[in-house]
């Protein structure tokens, strides 16, 4: 009685020291025929001290789009359509200017100031935009094929609102878009608590980028909805901001020092799958920018914290 007594609790750590060393493939798949819908929706809230003038900009962009995966090719290769269902953006700009667009009743009527005119027609555009990847056999992508037909349907715009589609639509940007999103799983089997670092560069608009380094770490699996899905947590811990010297940007930022205040994220991802199919993301940044405005050098300060959640849509 006494030894079975001692045995029992021993074999019961033994148990729960076995689960928590499993280790896990965590890798992204390619389904032939496989069609889903993810609702993605980003906030974003920037306050730029200029001169101890506060300068308060918010922006809310919730967008559905649509993936359909084809068949392989015999030589393996494979292609991925891409297509934006609907978009629904809220702009409030300083100076109390406001911008309000849904592509399911877009407006008619032109805004007076031709900068959000411009930003109204390229959404228009952008709204209705079917693009699709190739990759190869090994998944790698190899060309974007769909983009110059949305382009040239935008060529009667204002060369403002083409200019902003060609940015939005430039194909080496989707395919390193693409090739980062699938890229943040770690290469080796992982256990609970196991993190992994990785670079990641996010394009703001104007030619602007911010460039994170990011921790990844295995939390284990959940069950959610009757899934079984892996929870992995990640976090900014650095960021670097950069502006293209051609950028067409009036104002230039040429020197910059920004800390990341806070930061927390969560994936859940599908093994069974090989997808994500649920992330939220806050991060917090603040920081020093030195503004050029007509040869003036401003001191700045940057407060921005970026929201961003997406997930499968039924």
């Amino acid at each position: 009685m006494f030894r079975a007594a001692v045995l029992a609790p021993a074999l019961l750590v033994a148990g729960m020291n076995s689960v928590g060393l499993a280790q896990v493939k965590l890798e992204y798949k390619v389904v032939e025929g496989s069609k889903t819908k993810t609702q993605t929706t980003t906030k974003t809230h920037q306050v730029l001290s200029i001169n101890g003038m506060d300068i308060e900009t918010d922006a809310e962009q919730a967008a559905t789009t649509s993936t359909v995966v084809g068949t392989r090719k015999p030589d393996g290769s494979i292609s991925i359509e891409q297509a934006s269902e609907s978009l629904r953006v809220q702009l409030s700009l300083p100076g109390g200017i406001n911008l309000s667009f849904d592509s399911a009743n877009p407006a008619e009527k032109k805004d007076d100031n031709p900068q959000l005119a411009a930003i109204q027609d390229a959404l228009k555009v952008v709204a209705g935009t079917k693009y699709t990847f190739v990759l190869d056999k090994d998944n790698k992508v190899t060309a974007v094929e769909g983009t110059q037909q949305v382009l040239d349907k935008a060529s009667g715009l204002d060369q403002s609102a083409q200019d902003l589609l060609k940015a939005q639509l430039d194909p080496q940007k989707l395919k390193k878009a693409y090739e980062q999103s699938h890229g943040n799983l770690p290469p080796i089997l992982v256990r609970g608590g196991e993190t992994w670092d990785r670079t990641e560069g996010d394009e703001i608009g104007g030619g602007q980028t911010l460039t994170f380094q990011k921790r990844y770490e295995y939390q284990g699996a959940i069950q959610k909805d009757g899934r079984t899905l892996d929870k992995i947590g990640v976090k900014a811990t650095g960021v670097t901001y950069a502006m293209e010297p051609n950028a067409s940007s009036p104002v230039k930022i040429d020197k910059s020092d920004l800390k990341v205040e806070s930061s927390d994220g969560t994936i859940l991802f599908d093994r069974a799958a090989g997808r994500v199919v649920e992330t939220h993301e806050v991060i917090r940044i603040k920081g020093d920018m030195t503004l050029t405005i007509n040869d003036m050098e401003l001191p700045t300060k940057l407060d921005l914290t970026l929201d961003v959640r997406a997930a499968d849509q039924k």
